[in-house]
């Protein structure tokens, strides 16, 4: 008899590798910047992106034998980072173009992201799965709100260095 999570669990793991994937980027980046609280704060955001993949893991590990998603809406609501985290300074002006690009992809990512577990919760039938889909979709998008606040500003750093202003 097939397990009727299976869908979930499959979303899950293809969650779980998304999550690493966004935390080798961000550590990758991290290592481009020279210590500020830049560099510390992509360094963070790796941290937290592992953080999602463990707890993933051990929730599809706990699926594989069950028919019924079971966690602690409340417990995992609790996990969303406050947007007080970032402190981010300036990069140096040579990095703006790299803090441009990296903040960019970053915001791609989480977007993509999004749209996966908005796209696992529509192909979902359990009411729980759909409670953890809508959680994933809120981490994700913090760290989006965040790299879109900061590339904000680089943007108009980048543009302030080319005697570019768009009107």
């Amino acid at each position: 008899m097939a397990n009727p999570m299976t869908n979930e669990v499959q979303a899950l793991r293809q969650a779980m590798l998304n999550e690493i994937e966004g935390a080798e980027f961000y550590r990758l980046a991290a290592d481009k910047f020279a210590p500020s609280s830049t560099k510390d704060a992509f360094i963070e955001l790796a941290a937290q992106e592992e953080a999602h993949a463990e707890y993933l893991k051990d929730l599809s590990e706990k699926l594989m034998g069950s028919t019924e998603i079971d966690f602690d809406v409340e417990a995992l609501k609790n996990e969303v980072p406050s947007p007080g985290i970032f402190n981010w300074d300036r990069v140096d002006e040579d990095m703006v173009r790299l803090a441009v690009t990296v903040f960019s992809v970053g915001m791609n990512m989480e977007k993509d992201s999004i749209a996966f577990y908005e796209e696992a919760k529509a192909n979902s039938k359990s009411e729980k799965a759909n409670q953890l889909f809508d959680i994933l979709i809120k981490w994700e998008g913090a760290h989006l709100h965040e790299l879109k606040k900061q590339y904000d500003i680089y943007q108009q750093e980048w543009w302030n260095l080319q005697n570019f202003a768009p009107y």
